[in-house]
């Protein structure tokens, strides 16, 4: 029997030797893949009760090239955003196209590829179209080494964001903090495109260090909340030559600064060690003394220096969402721990 609904086909399970079930598969996919007598095929067992069957020797390939085309109505923010959709979705070459010329939008374009993906290189450019060849392979990292290596990236933003705090060129070190900023958005951006891959088949999720499809909307989630602090520790960065009170507001926002640094560092930890228990005791145990000390800091800066009334309230607001983001990574662990 056989009903097609859509790609879905419709089999009724037949019963051999009274004791084997036997499922025919369809013969247009058999022969798209190559699949014959003697072919393996490799059935993985899903958590919801579902069998994925996946031919042992053939992937789904990658998506070779796209184009994204800049019409004279198309804003530069369109076309930005089009282009890193693209890179996300998986494409090896994504070809822009320019209606008219426009040197100024290619300069920006180059600029913001060159900060913000990996692996990316210009093969061609012309008044009227810039060809990109992505060259990296999204299996070079698994997901756990992007994370970490977003962790320590973000940890040292806020440790430099301490010492700007004690002295030197604070505009200096704000500008370094904050082009760090774009190091996390291309880790980011190229684990996005690993899960993508992942859930495309264009890879194995084992290749990516992850164990069940489950996995992948945790990770993605960790992704973006670490890309998330990041911004925000640009933010306080940003802040920073504006105050002019610096040493009056040093100890307290240096004490607060490293309690947040510690439980963000610590909830990455425990996520990428799948920890429950320790999840559920920062967020029963330090999450409140977190809460207490920010309330604290904020109101003795507010009653000794309120002529810094807006960089302190702009500062600490960050490093409340610093903790707020770090908060749902650990809620990210539990649902990890979950699944598996």
């Amino acid at each position: 029997m056989r009903e097609m609904t859509s790609n879905k086909v419709v089999r009724r399970v037949q019963l051999t030797g009274g004791s084997t079930f036997i499922v025919s598969i369809p013969k247009e996919w058999a022969e798209k893949l190559s699949i014959g007598k003697g072919s393996l095929l490799v059935l993985s067992l899903e958590n919801d009760g579902s069998i994925r069957i996946v031919p042992s020797l053939k992937r789904p390939e990658a998506l070779s090239s796209a184009e994204v085309s800049v019409r004279e109505d198309t804003t530069r923010g369109a076309a930005l955003r089009e282009v890193m959709s693209k890179y996300l979705m998986g494409y090896k070459m994504i070809r822009v196209v320019f209606e008219r010329d426009d040197p100024e939008f290619r300069h920006v374009l180059k600029d913001t590829i060159a900060r913000k993906l990996i692996g990316v290189e210009i093969l061609h450019e012309d008044s009227r179209e810039v060809v990109l060849q992505v060259l990296v392979n999204v299996e070079d990292l698994p997901v756990s080494t992007i994370i970490t290596k977003m962790r320590d990236a973000v940890t040292g933003m806020l440790e430099d964001v301490k010492a700007a705090l004690g002295g030197g060129d604070v505009e200096k070190i704000a500008s370094e903090i904050v082009s760090r900023d774009d190091i996390v958005d291309k880790l980011y951006l190229y684990g996005l495109r690993q899960l993508h891959a992942a859930l495309r088949g264009y890879v194995g999720l084992e290749e990516i260090g992850l164990r069940k499809v489950e996995e992948v909307l945790p990770h993605g989630m960790v992704l973006k909340n670490i890309e998330r602090i990041a911004d925000h520790a640009a933010s306080i960065a940003q802040a920073l030559p504006h105050v002019r009170e610096a040493e009056k507001i040093k100890n307290p926002i240096s004490t607060l600064s490293d309690k947040v640094s510690e439980f963000f560092t610590a909830s990455v930890h425990v996520f990428l060690d799948r920890d429950k228990t320790t999840a559920n005791r920062l967020l029963d145990v330090d999450a409140e003394k977190l809460k207490a000390l920010e309330r604290k800091v904020f109101d003795e800066l507010a009653r000794r220096i309120p002529e810094e009334i807006l960089a302190v309230r702009l500062m600490v607001g960050s490093y409340r969402r610093i903790f707020d983001y770090s908060t749902d990574i650990l809620e990210a662990t539990i649902d990890l721990h979950d699944i598996t």
